[in-house]
């Protein structure tokens, strides 16, 4: 069972716990290989597999053999990837502007009255008295 580990270009998601076999690491640096620091007992070995970031996410596993057991430690490991924030585009130069065309001024109130009459038909028809015989 690992004592220690530390991760030297990244950053783990929880403290390390030796009973945790699962960790989330967030690196720092744009490494292609994690750089660990691990401790364990005298009597174990270890072996480090999958150590090769790649753009994705990636898994390392590291298996700490002793006498009496086996232990698998799994890190996803997310590497830190470069982009570009800011585009040198001129965004606005590209903006086409639709000249309008011309409306006649009689349009805005000729809207206004058949508003008008389509509610007062509506409030006729809603609201009309009905004959008693």
């Amino acid at each position: 069972m690992l004592e220690k580990l530390t991760i030297l270009n990244g950053e783990l998601s929880v403290k390390f716990d030796p009973l945790n076999t699962r960790y989330t690491v967030n690196m720092t640096t744009q490494d292609k290989e994690l750089q660990l620091e691990l401790d364990s007992d005298e009597n174990s070995e270890i072996s480090i597999f999958n150590n090769n970031i790649e753009e994705d996410q990636n898994e390392v596993v590291i298996t700490v053999y002793s006498d009496e057991q086996i232990m698998s430690y799994y890190l996803e490991v997310y590497p830190m990837k470069s982009e570009n924030v800011l585009q040198n585009e001129d965004y606005f130069a590209s903006l086409e502007v639709k000249t309008s065309t011309y409306t006649p001024k009689y349009v805005a109130p000729l809207i206004a009255v058949i508003c008008f009459l389509i509610i007062l038909f509506l409030f006729a028809i809603l609201f009309k008295k009905k004959k008693k015989y």
